[in-house]
């Protein structure tokens, strides 16, 4: 297949309406059903990822102008709205979480040099698995194409080590795959077609540049390409099947999802309105007004400050009048009552701890569900990347490696007293002292990047390279520093006319002295 780097992320949802480019069902150019069910989430996901500018842009859709609001005012509400990216935060920390630890590769030392760049672009396997999670958790579900380079003109094996050729991976997110058939109805069954939309950008004349829709249309062994005028190109492939593996957050069937997190966004833009809405309040309510009652008097335009005073005739007033602060408060409160109800309904923290207190089984528990919906993650993305890796190996003939992801999501740093008693159990020999140092690792004491196996092998040679420095004493030596004992002690030694028997009762004595 041809190199794909053209994809354009966040492809424009803009309508939910079935269209296509001309050419009725002869063009690849149009969404399956089951896309345009699923295109409103992705639209409520889409404005809470894509930041305050892009509500203002789409202002009419988000933050509706109230009735006998003229224009004018509505558009300067709109350009004091501000969104807290609550959503967008969350979906960080649930990725972060899950990739925390590094991603494990057991197998050839090909794939260790492979997984630090696997996108031909110098992402590692840990950048590009968490770019793809957080749009998989954004979307529902997301997807990895796994291509190679067409060859050119190789022939020999020293062609192809020096032509560089080799798999990459390329994140697809779910808005850009337009549609796709299986084998049979059977929801697991192999996918013989693939359409996967995407933008291109060529040159038009000697500085400018235009962008052109393209559709890549992938079936096992083959490929196609497509524009707005039919047929552009097309190939083939040495796999049996489309070298396509998804990644699911929250699955439903094949290549459909919901988002895991809809509810948060739902929430986090009735949050931007509340908010919106407070932000103009305060603007034309918070400062206080004053009033000149019965003057009429002097130019149309009065200076206020601390400089001036206000000259009036007898009888007339002055003061101020202001709103009462108990709406902004309900305005507040609402707020928070929003932001809480985020907080509580994330996979993790979003705002720090709770509003209210907790007891330590409550907190377990929450901990408890929390782990649990990442775990299902974890796994979904552990079994998407082997899929990857497995399609990668039979491009290029290898045995696939095993993929591992950790599944310790929490940050939990040992205790002084916990590394003490492990330490009393590997000191008794009751645990190895790999064991011992895989404990400290887990337990955040050892960075991630630490070799057990290499550091124990340094501490063995370590070990033995110090016992075969230090002199060996042999028994007549020995013999000649006992003697030397007893005599600092004022015992005799056999041969200085001591019995024997004295001597037994000597040696024992100075053996206890030595024991005190």
């Amino acid at each position: 297949m041809e190199p794909y780097r053209n994809l354009v992320s966040g492809a424009a949802l803009v309508s939910t309406e079935y269209q296509t480019l001309g050419g009725g069902t002869g063009t690849p150019f149009q969404r399956d059903s089951a896309v345009f069910d699923m295109m409103p989430g992705w639209q409520t996901m889409q404005a809470v990822m894509s930041g305050t500018q892009y509500l203002r842009n789409n202002c009419r859709t988000y933050l509706q102008q109230e009735p006998r609001e003229d224009d004018e005012a509505y558009l300067v509400r709109v350009s004091r709205s501000v969104l807290s990216p609550y959503t967008q935060r969350l979906i960080e920390n649930a990725a972060g979480m899950v990739l925390r630890r590094p991603i494990r590769i057991d197998g050839d030392r090909y794939w260790q040099k492979f997984s630090k760049d696997v996108n031909g672009l110098g992402s590692s396997v840990n950048e590009f698995c968490r770019k793809a999670l957080v749009k998989a958790l954004m979307y529902g579900h997301g997807a990895v194409l796994v291509d190679f380079p067409a060859e050119s003109n190789i022939r020999t094996l020293r062609d192809e080590i020096s032509s560089g050729r080799r798999p990459y991976f390329v994140n697809i997110e779910a808005p850009t795959i337009w549609g796709w058939r299986q084998e049979n109805p059977i929801p697991s069954s192999p996918l013989t077609q693939v359409r996967i939309h995407r933008w291109i950008t060529k040159a038009d004349g000697e500085f400018g540049e235009k962008r052109e829709q393209q559709m890549l249309v992938v079936r096992p062994g083959r490929y196609e390409t497509w524009n707005s005028e039919g047929r552009t190109g097309g190939g083939e492939y040495s796999l049996d099947q489309i070298p396509l593996v998804p990644i699911y957050t929250n699955r439903i069937g094949m290549l459909t999802s919901t988002p895991p997190l809809i509810d948060i966004a739902s929430i986090n833009i009735c949050h931007y309105q509340r908010q919106a809405d407070l932000i103009h309040a305060l603007h034309l309510a918070a400062m206080p007004t004053l009033v000149l009652e019965g003057w009429n008097n002097g130019p149309d335009e009065t200076s206020l400050g601390v400089n001036y005073a206000i000259a009036m005739d007898p009888g007339t007033k002055a003061y101020y009048i202001q709103c009462d602060s108990g709406s902004f408060r309900a305005q507040q409160e609402e707020l928070t009552s929003l932001e809480s109800q985020m907080t509580n309904l994330g996979v993790t923290k979003l705002l720090g701890q709770k509003f209210v207190a907790e007891s330590a089984d409550a907190k377990r528990i929450d901990q408890a569900q929390a782990n649990s919906v990442l775990s299902i993650i974890s796994m979904e993305l552990e079994s998407a990347l082997q899929g990857a890796y497995d399609m990668a190996a039979r491009y290029v003939g290898k045995k696939p490696p095993k993929i591992t992801l950790d599944r310790d999501f929490d940050f939990y740093r040992l205790l002084g007293q916990d590394i003490s008693v492990v330490g009393q159990l590997a000191t008794a020999g009751l645990i190895t002292d790999k064991t011992f140092l895989e404990i400290l690792k887990q337990g955040e004491i050892l960075p991630d990047t630490v070799d057990l196996d290499s550091e124990l092998t340094k501490v063995r040679l370590k070990q033995a390279e110090k016992e075969k420095n230090v002199p060996s004493m042999d028994s007549g030596t020995m013999v000649a520093e006992q003697e030397a004992s007893l005599r600092r002690r004022g015992i005799g030694v056999r041969g200085e006319g001591v019995s024997k028997t004295t001597q037994r009762r000597n040696a024992k004595a100075a053996a206890e002295a030595d024991s005190r």
